[in-house]
């Protein structure tokens, strides 16, 4: 499989997802990566510990930290093309949450 068939196979709006690089990044990137790890860590002990939903908590680090991993970016989009109806309905619910914030947003 060469690199154009790769290409070919991503998910629709892969090429719009942003890959954020180390030199570029906020107090507000840092913020989103401590959330994501925290919600790993949280996810590896919801695996052992049935009173957590690790699974759960595994999807919501992967959703924080894609911008700053390749990996984890290519298995979202791989994700996305095996359960495209999971994708879109995430992406929905995105939606609806930005115009919410957008609505509340004071400036």
């Amino acid at each position: 499989m060469n690199a154009h068939s790769e290409h070919d196979q991503t998910a629709p709006h892969a090429a719009t997802r942003r890959h954020v690089r180390w030199q570029d990044m906020t107090w507000k990137d840092y913020v989103r990566i401590a959330a994501g790890v925290v919600m790993f860590v949280l996810g590896i002990v919801g695996l052992v510990l049935p009173v957590l939903q690790g699974v759960l908590f595994l999807i919501i680090s992967a959703i924080l930290l894609a911008p700053y991993s390749r990996w984890v970016s290519k298995q979202l989009d791989r994700g996305e093309r095996r359960f495209p109806w999971v994708a879109a309905k995430a992406r929905s619910i995105t939606q609806r949450w930005r115009r919410k914030a957008d609505r509340h947003d004071p400036s």
